[in-house]
């Protein structure tokens, strides 16, 4: 079975956010600050209704998808 990561992104203000991938509940990247509309990369990348309840909560995406590799280096997240 393949792993399954979810994006997490966490509003520090309303200027930053702090992002960092999981898997199974564990980091598998360090967490990084970065002006918040910057996460909005993931709208290029994950399907309308994943980014929507990403958006919406502010805290997860499940981004198990075959971009997900896209998604960290644009976020430039590194393990």
């Amino acid at each position: 079975m393949k792993e399954v990561a979810t994006l997490h992104a966490r509003l520090i203000n309303h200027g930053q956010s702090e992002i960092w991938l999981e898997v199974d509940g564990k980091e598998v990247t360090q967490r990084r600050t970065l002006a918040t509309n910057e996460v909005n990369v993931t709208r290029l990348q994950c399907t309308p209704e994943a980014f929507a309840a990403f958006y919406a909560a502010w805290q997860r995406c499940d981004a198990g998808r075959p971009n997900l590799d896209e998604i960290a280096t644009q976020l430039r997240l590194s393990a």
